[in-house]
């Protein structure tokens, strides 16, 4: 068991996780079943340049929800920044749409430690649960649970 004199003095240790979405312009269906299977890969790869790791990404054809551990090193807009654009560009390529880019609003909530399984079923069995639920009530939902105000009229347009 590591005492506290293990830990140099500069050290800072955190169990940081976020639960990120983005989603498409006006919703528009452009995501590949084919992207999405390929998405934590990617994203993992866009978390390591932030010293993170992305423990799961999933989503359906107008959005992508990404599981994120988060390093105390950078911010959560960082994080999101480093997501946003590797996640733009995996778009453009692999769903053949140039000039890809996400809704300007984006989502981070944070998750607990005790949460994270949940979290990570939630965000991989996005497919199925869009069968029954559309994305517009998800996030409604989302939002709702976490105190979040928004303009609907804005926030899907």
């Amino acid at each position: 068991m590591l005492e506290p004199e293990d830990f140099p003095d500069d050290e800072v240790i955190a169990e940081i996780y976020c639960h990120i979405i983005f989603w498409t312009p006006k919703l528009q269906p452009v995501l590949s079943p084919e992207m999405l299977a390929k998405a934590c890969e990617e994203m993992d790869q866009a978390m390591f340049t932030v010293a993170g790791e992305a423990l799961a990404a999933g989503g359906s054809e107008n959005h992508l929800h990404i599981l994120a551990r988060m390093s105390p090193e950078y911010s959560v807009q960082q994080a999101i920044d480093a997501l946003e654009a590797r996640s733009a560009s995996m778009v453009a390529r692999e769903c053949e749409v140039p000039n890809f880019a996400w809704k300007d609003e984006s989502v981070a909530v944070t998750i607990s430690p005790e949460e994270l399984g949940a979290a990570r079923g939630f965000i991989e069995n996005q497919a199925s649960h869009h069968e029954i639920v559309t994305f517009q009530s998800e996030l409604k939902a989302i939002f709702y649970e976490h105190g979040f105000e928004y303009d609907e009229r804005k926030l899907f347009a």
